[in-house]
């Protein structure tokens, strides 16, 4: 009897110790990996935004600035800034630079990021909606108390497009590129360019240097672009058959750009793209597949480039998303960190998947270790659907070794947050 109690008195202990170890395993793990909410929307004070489904650009002192898709003064969406606090641990301070009207000033800037001019901090977006022929505008914001907005562009909703959706991007003379998911001559989307004017307190001028057919080439390009140090631009398409594909623009002489298509996706596997493309080492593309017809999870993907002129680009899944409480569902698109890993955050799953389908993760790729291995994948942050935030719908923003990301709802109010992540 001494025995078998000394024998039941060592397994308590070493239970004991093995929960003790557990513990302070999982401890080291949350204070590595912390989730803190920088700023939860309030728009029922008509001061503030709601649904923050854009990503995130940054200044040089480290302040964040985006959009909401609704919300602000008058209720059509608004651009903000967040302050960074002087001092660790004290709040973030947040300005609403502007409220859009929802009249010709434009209204709704749902997607995508800011351009954010380093030199005199004048920032470009677009609006869904507004403008002349409420089709969308692109605007731009010149710092000041308070920031003034004009429109750099109203869309007439005809040939030159109509719902620029997805921001825009600036080339390397201060043009800046975009898309319509509608309007062009045959209602399937263009894309566009904006060139500054040659003199001060000029207008603008816009071209169309695509318009999509619905055919081969696709339709709906709803997300944003790429710019490659040739002047080519990448983007992707929602349509071309029911699965979406990969394009390609380059100038010629004359002002002329020519279209190819260097991937299309199968729908049986996934298909709509679901965020811009970023660009990796060798020219290589990466991007995030949200879904399909078929309502799978989505994937991460890459296309490589043909190693001969004229040959065939090759696309490879990274990680196939589960979407169960392991795993995250409906990626919002990746980013590089220094080290070759890709981050990113998914909509949806998360560990509270089996009671509501999950309210979203942030999650990590690694590379392979070898050449030709597979890459793995982890999730660092599952949502809780509260305070913490609900639905991120953007990429993520990586400064200094901190995350930044918005969810679409969640928060106090139930208006979407700002959030930071360590991992």
């Amino acid at each position: 009897m001494r025995n078998k109690k000394r024998s039941s008195g060592l397994l308590v202990l070493a239970v004991l110790a093995l929960t003790l170890t557990m513990l302070a395993m999982f401890a080291g793990v949350a204070a590595a990996q912390t989730e803190t909410v920088i700023h939860t929307f309030q728009s029922g004070s008509k001061m503030d935004g709601s649904q923050p489904a854009s990503s995130l650009v940054a200044d040089g002192e480290g302040a964040l600035y985006g959009t909401t898709g609704e919300g602000g003064k008058y209720g059509f969406g608004s651009v903000y800034k967040l302050a960074p606090p002087a001092t660790e641990g004290a709040a973030w301070k947040e300005n609403l630079l502007y409220s859009f009207t929802g009249g010709a000033d434009g209204g709704n800037p749902w997607f995508g990021a800011l351009v954010l001019n380093s030199r005199n901090g004048t920032i470009y977006g677009t609006t869904r909606f507004g403008g002349s022929a409420n089709a969308g505008v692109v605007y731009k914001l010149t710092p000041g108390r308070p920031w003034v907005e004009s429109v750099v562009y109203s869309f007439s909703g005809g040939d030159d497009g109509k719902i620029p959706a997805s921001g825009v991007i600036q080339g390397p003379g201060g043009e800046l590129y975009g898309t319509t998911m509608a309007g062009g001559p045959g209602g399937f989307g263009v894309v566009f360019r904006l060139s500054p004017p040659t003199e001060p307190g000029g207008a603008w001028t816009e071209s169309t240097i695509y318009a999509f057919t619905g055919g081969s080439d696709g339709y709906e390009p709803l997300f944003g672009l790429a710019l490659d140090r040739e002047g080519a631009i990448y983007g992707t398409t929602e349509g071309a058959g029911d699965s979406g594909s990969v394009f390609k623009l380059t100038p010629r002489s004359g002002g002329v750009w020519t279209e190819s298509n260097l991937y299309y996706f199968n729908g049986d596997l996934g298909g709509l793209p679901n965020s811009a493309l970023i660009f990796g080492s060798a020219g290589a593309l990466y991007g995030a597949i949200g879904g399909s017809p078929l309502g799978l999870n989505g994937y991460i993907f890459q296309l490589t480039p043909p190693s001969a002129p004229g040959g065939a680009w090759t696309e490879s899944t990274l990680h196939d998303f589960t979407g169960g409480p392991d795993d995250g569902s409906y990626p919002n698109g990746v980013i590089f960190d220094s080290a070759g890993a890709l981050y990113g955050a998914t909509e949806t799953g998360g560990a509270n998947y089996l009671c509501c389908g999950g309210y979203g993760t942030v999650f990590k790729i690694r590379p392979p270790s070898v050449p030709g291995g597979a890459w793995s994948e982890n999730v660092l942050y599952s949502f809780a659907g509260g305070s913490d935030g609900y639905g991120p719908n953007a990429p993520l923003l990586l400064l200094g070794g901190t995350f930044y990301g918005t969810t679409l709802i969640g928060g106090t109010p139930n208006q979407g947050t700002v959030f930071s992540f360590t991992p």
